[in-house]
């Protein structure tokens, strides 16, 4: 009987390491100074990548940029295009070329949806949606012939409550959208896919305990894992979208909830 391939096991061994690398590669984070953002930059530039994290605030990006291997900073605000393509421009000035754009930023405000005035609406909209399609499309021409996106939404793209009209309906924005850029861009060698979060320890979602009573004490009791997430929980579903692991997937979400829509 003959034996394996001892060769093609050899092959298969490198070639099942080298799937996860993202040693080399430019990604360029947005909102990379919240909580989520800052996490995951340093995952990113601990496993070799170039990276250029981007914030509205241009002091704290620098601060974060001086603590990571190379990395450099911008200022961003995802609102408005001409900051947006300052901010590739900043990629290929400093690195040559960009690999992954991570559309981190987001905003919050929680009030019952008679509350809302035009200006909160409008800021989260606008900084959720309007900001994750500026960046895509500001990053598409750097991005053709084999780059990745990888866009933030969030449980609430799938489900919602009495206090996030907005902040909801631009998530499920979100998740509609990648599915349409992913559509759109496969000719071009983008993979565009989406990770929903969902109750993770960071500072806009500890502002959430304060704001409704019994949230922190209901999260662990809805959560099948019985415990709020963490930052590093959405590492490895980052770096699986962002490397050669994920080549054949796109207009796909991954949820990283602890369980909790997986439960009536």
């Amino acid at each position: 009987m003959n034996g394996p391939d001892i060769e093609a096991v050899r092959q298969g061994q490198a070639a099942h390491a080298a799937l996860f690398d993202v040693s080399g590669k430019v990604v360029l984070i947005t909102g990379a100074v919240g909580g989520i953002g800052a996490f995951i930059a340093g995952a990113f530039a601990a496993a070799g990548a170039r990276l250029v994290v981007a914030d509205r605030s241009a002091e704290a990006a620098k601060r974060l940029a001086d603590q990571l291997e190379n990395t450099t900073a911008v200022s961003l605000d995802v609102a408005h295009k001409a900051s947006c393509a300052t901010a590739v421009s900043a990629a290929m000035e400093a690195y040559g070329g960009l690999h992954v754009l991570i559309n981190c930023a987001g905003v919050n405000t929680r009030l019952r949806p008679e509350a809302y005035d035009k200006a909160t609406w409008d800021q989260i909209v606008d900084v959720n949606l309007k900001g994750t399609f500026l960046m895509s499309q500001a990053a598409y021409p750097a991005l053709k012939g084999g780059g990745k996106i990888v866009n933030f939404g969030s449980i609430l793209s799938l489900a919602s409550n009495a206090v996030t009209a907005p902040y909801s309906a631009s998530k499920g924005g979100v998740l509609q959208l990648t599915r349409s850029l992913a559509c759109a861009w496969a000719e071009d060698g983008i993979s565009v896919n989406a990770i929903l979060p969902g109750w993770i320890d960071t500072p806009l979602s500890r502002q959430a305990r304060i704001d409704i009573p019994g949230h922190a004490e209901r999260v662990v009791e809805t959560t099948p894992m019985r415990r709020w997430g963490m930052p590093a929980d959405l590492v490895g579903a980052t770096i699986f979208l962002s490397s050669s692991a994920s080549d054949f997937v796109t207009g796909a979400h991954v949820v990283v909830d602890g369980g909790v829509m997986a439960q009536v």
